[in-house]
């Protein structure tokens, strides 16, 4: 038992093993836990596999594992359960949602679909970010992640019209990059779009020779201040590539554990928020030590997908990873 976190941010509780001992119990229980890179340190550290949603979709689907225990959000875990059917997938808090996953219903989106259709004559492909519920990728013909989302769009013919779900900021810098006129649904994640820009020059400012690398999630005005837009996988690639460089990173601020962690020879500033604050979702948040802890015990709360969503969602993940 420790006290003592490897972030420095959070310390883990008295009655919560080390990280290394909860992965060791883990998997002597034959439970897969798979953390995203906007977990807590401590988490990050927990678990077998860290990765952004296309590198945990993958090894989801990759991996035999009669149990997966997912410190991340919801959607998260409902992905990990479409691409592994036989594993009872569970997370530390079921109220850890997303901003984008609640800006898209199924019910909405439906009606929508219809509207264009009627207005196009013609249904249009929809491309669903995989920021969403199992609800919204049974509606969906493709999904993608950050770090794929212009192969699948640059893989639909030009003359189809697309309808891309639900975040507007990363369907805005996609029409920018492919020259495509998607229709984009009015859905933005809480975390990046509360970057400022103003802040962000002056941080620029304060540090000459810096690389700014942003998120697609991000709005606009801080997309066009940066030197680089990518997905978080992305981000990894490049700052592995560097030497002795500081980078201004807009993304959520988790995030700079892992840069640290994996390329350590760097300087990392998270990016500034209007309040001047690193940005943290406090959705991930609600996934702590002691909750994982308790969860990896407990198995559960534990989450399902509904027998008549199932398929369609997971044929649109299937899509998508065929490419």
């Amino acid at each position: 038992m420790t006290s003592v976190s490897t972030s420095p941010s959070q310390a883990a509780p008295v009655d919560v093993p080390e990280p290394a001992e909860i992965r060791r119990w883990a998997t002597e229980q034959g439970i897969l836990i798979l953390a995203h890179s906007y977990q807590d340190g401590f988490i990050q550290e927990c678990a077998h596999f860290v990765g952004d949603s296309l590198e945990l979709a993958r090894y989801a689907a990759e991996e035999d594992a009669e149990a997966i225990c997912f410190a991340g959000v919801h959607f998260m875990a409902e992905t990990a359960k479409l691409l592994n059917p036989s594993a009872r997938v569970f997370v530390p808090d079921m109220e850890a949602g997303c901003s984008l996953a609640s800006s898209c219903k199924g019910a909405d989106l439906a009606t929508y679909q219809q509207h264009l259709e009627q207005k196009l004559g013609k249904r249009p492909v929809t491309v669903a970010y995989i920021n969403c519920t199992a609800e919204v990728k049974a509606l969906c013909d493709i999904i993608c992640t950050s770090g794929n989302a212009r192969e699948v769009v640059d893989s639909i013919p030009q003359d189809q019209p697309i309808l891309f779900v639900p975040d507007m900021h990363l369907g805005g810098w996609l029409n920018e990059v492919t020259g495509r006129e998607m229709i984009l649904w009015n859905g933005a994640c809480q975390v990046h779009e509360l970057f400022s820009v103003d802040t962000l020059r002056a941080l620029q400012a304060e540090h000459p020779g810096c690389i700014t690398i942003s998120h697609p999630e991000c709005p606009k005005a801080v997309r066009d201040a940066s030197d680089h837009v990518l997905g978080t996988a992305g981000m990894l690639r490049m700052v592995k590539q560097q030497e002795g460089q500081t980078f201004l990173v807009g993304t959520e601020g988790n995030m700079i554990y892992r840069l640290e962690r994996e390329a350590p020879q760097n300087t990392y500033i998270p990016a500034p928020g209007a309040s001047c604050a690193c940005n943290l979702c406090p959705f991930m948040a609600l996934n702590t030590p002691e909750k994982l802890w308790a969860c990896l015990q407990e198995r559960g709360p534990e989450v399902t997908v509904p027998a008549e969503l199932f398929e369609p969602a997971r044929a649109s993940l299937q899509r998508m990873l065929a490419l």
